[in-house]
């Protein structure tokens, strides 16, 4: 039945795409094609907001690229691939046996999520970190020991901090509960039947290639969906933020050396010379002046000396101009 209305819906708005209409664009004859719609999978999820998300997790790639081959010790691209929006129990089937699961919660929603590396990235990871060339093959794929599941804990520990930046633009998330499981039937993040929105990454370097996914059940995406903005933000603004905000907290955290200079004068080398003690030197301020604050070395401020008890201090009266800068250089 769905089938049928699809095609109907095909057949019925599909118009003929003339070369050289001078009354339509491009972008005019790509509207015109039908797209095919399928009422079994309805997507919950509209455009804009997929738009969004996909953002978000083209920055999670570019941090998991970069946490990865610091970890690795090899150079490693992490590209998302896609962002699909299938079943919850479609993509439980699709995870092997045994598999390297992570499920966590979500704060403050209480939502859960799920993330899941495929045999070959956790085989290449076990091998780089016990001395071997970083090479993952499916076929080697097993429970892990102990020591092996710590070795990729670690990992995935870096991985999810890299996740809560990610989503850091938009909202303030806090990852809590992590929980390891190998066996996909014992996973529970949400019910079989409930939808789901999944963004798939690959992982390649010269050695191995493998997948990561991260699983949102949508009713843990839900509270956050009214507040995704419709206009997708680009990595580039996003940096941009996020490398000012850091420079401020770097730049709050720095010392720099401050000087009050209440008053001046110039004097001779051969006056220099000649001074003993006892000499009074007259100076060219005059006592109803201002002092002035130099920071870095550069006059900034107009201030009025005095004392905060029994330690010298300096009021800033005003800022000084450009123009006045280059009289006191």
């Amino acid at each position: 039945m769905a089938d049928e209305r699809t095609g109907d819906a095909q057949t019925s708005h599909s118009k003929p795409i003339q070369k050289g209409a001078q009354s339509g664009t491009q972008s005019d004859e790509l509207r015109n094609v039908p797209l095919s719609y399928n009422f079994k999978r309805p997507q919950r999820v509209n455009k804009d907001r997929v738009r969004v998300v996909e953002n978000v997790h083209e920055q999670f790639s570019r941090l998991f690229s970069s946490t990865f081959a610091a970890s690795m010790r090899m150079a490693v691209d992490v590209d998302l691939s896609f962002v699909d929006q299938p079943l919850y129990s479609e993509f439980i089937l699709a995870l092997p046996t045994p598999c390297g699961a992570f499920t966590f919660t979500l704060e403050p929603t209480g939502g859960k999520a799920l993330l899941c590396m495929s045999p070959e990235l956790m085989m290449a990871i076990i091998d780089r970190a016990l001395g071997g060339k970083g090479v993952g093959n499916s076929e080697d794929m097993r429970p892990l020991t102990s020591i092996e599941q710590t070795i990729v804990n670690k990992l995935v520990s870096r991985l999810l901090r890299d996740f809560e930046s990610a989503w850091e633009t938009h909202f303030t998330l806090e990852v809590a509960n992590v929980m390891f499981e190998t066996n996909p039937q014992f996973i529970q993040a949400a019910s079989s039947g409930d939808p789901a929105i999944v963004a798939t990454f690959e992982a390649h370097s010269t050695t191995f290639n493998g997948l990561l996914y991260l699983c949102y059940p949508l009713s843990t995406l839900e509270p956050l969906l009214p507040r995704l903005s419709g206009n997708v933000i680009s990595y580039a603004a996003n940096q941009q933020h996020k490398n000012s905000l850091a420079n401020n907290r770097s730049l709050s955290k720095m010392q720099i050396s401050t000087l009050v200079q209440i008053a001046q004068g110039s004097l001779s080398i051969k006056e220099v010379v000649n001074l003993q003690q006892g000499d009074v030197i007259k100076l060219d301020t005059k006592k109803t002046e201002p002092a002035v604050v130099f920071v870095g070395n550069q006059p900034k401020f107009f201030a009025r000396a005095g004392l905060d008890g029994r330690q010298r201090a300096a009021q800033i009266i005003s800022t000084l101009q450009a123009s006045e800068e280059e009289l006191f250089r």
